[in-house]
């Protein structure tokens, strides 16, 4: 049996053969790697990774809206992405395009807005507008966010999305009890099974995070940080602990804070994927990543939630009708969403 990274990649390869949001060009790689790879758009059209109303520099383009915040889109050489290129990834399989495709769009309605986040939550009765006072601008969605003033690891740390614990979305709430922050997390075919164990770094990352664990609402006293320190656990750890940082400074009025991991149903290597032997060994009636991180936690009401794409974009498409139709179409005949 395939492998659902291998199916999502030739769903990705026939999107890009035959969908008409990209060109005869788009489609015909010359380099080895892009004929190897039918995920991969040819270099020079990168932006057709984008869905069609977020291309280009203006306003309201996705390229416009991260340079405005300083922050670099995800490249990478393993997708053979052009040195020094500005743009998006090539890489049809991406997890930060499915993100910035799926949630961009939504912060031009917050009526669609509300409705993706009660997908998650039912006691949402409007979104909040972010304002970041360090680059003067504001949305009803973020990208790649490190909180105000400076990232989890630092003052020395400012860069929304490089070497800092980054959100892929995030949105605030207006709920019946308060604002509520949603850090979400993208996820499309990630599979750390078979590369989950961290590089020996470990010292740099206990001065960055063992102070904040210790004060934390994970079970510190019984779970050596360091259980951590094995993808996607490690993520989650330091989201969760920005997520504490939030409210515990009251940034954007902020009382509550969820993380929130958007991954396909399908993707089992992701959602199973308990690669921590201590967390596995700590928490031997979870059988999933979702449930050993609340089994971590003390902390009353949900601290984490794990959710499909197809989810959300039900609930959207049941409040917002013909509104975002062409949004809707493109994501179910891209991602099957």
């Amino acid at each position: 049996m395939r492998s659902f990274e291998t199916r999502e990649k030739k769903r990705q390869e026939r999107f890009r053969n035959e969908s008409p949001t990209v060109s005869a060009m788009g489609r015909s790689p010359t380099d080895d790697k892009g004929l190897r790879n039918g995920h991969l758009l040819a270099w020079g059209c990168e932006e057709e990774n984008l869905y069609p109303p977020l291309r280009g520099s203006g306003r309201g383009g996705a390229s416009q809206f991260l340079s405005a915040r300083r922050i670099n889109w995800h490249r990478s050489s393993r997708s053979g992405d052009q040195s020094g290129g500005a743009g998006p990834t090539r890489n049809l399989a991406s997890s930060q395009l499915a993100c910035i495709n799926f949630m961009l769009p939504l912060a031009n309605s917050p009526t669609a807005l509300t409705a993706a986040m009660s997908a998650i939550d039912d006691d949402i009765v409007g979104i909040v507008d972010i304002e970041d006072p360090d680059t003067g601008t504001s949305s009803l969605v973020e990208i790649e966010w490190i909180g105000l003033d400076h990232a989890l690891e630092g003052p020395r740390h400012k860069t929304r999305g490089a070497n800092s614990t980054s959100i892929d979305a995030f949105v605030v709430a207006e709920t019946t009890s308060g604002r509520r922050g949603y850090l979400i997390e993208w996820k499309y075919v990630e599979d750390y099974r078979r590369d989950f164990l961290l590089d020996g770094n470990d010292a740099t990352r206990l001065e960055w995070y063992r102070a904040s664990y210790a004060a934390s609402s994970f079970r510190s006293e019984r779970i050596p940080i360091t259980a951590w320190f094995y993808n996607p656990f490690y993520q989650i750890m330091r989201q969760r602990l920005l997520a504490e940082r939030m409210v515990r400074n009251g940034e954007l009025g902020v009382r509550e804070a969820k993380v929130v991991v958007v991954v396909p149903d399908d993707n089992l290597a992701y959602r199973e994927g308990i690669t921590s032997p201590v967390l596995k060994a700590k928490f031997k009636d979870a059988r999933t990543v979702e449930e050993v991180v609340l089994a971590a936690i003390d902390q009353p009401g949900p601290a984490l939630a794990c959710l499909s794409p197809s989810t959300i974009a039900d609930a959207v498409r049941r409040q917002c009708g013909n509104e975002l139709i062409e949004w809707s179409e493109y994501l179910e005949d891209r991602y099957g969403w």
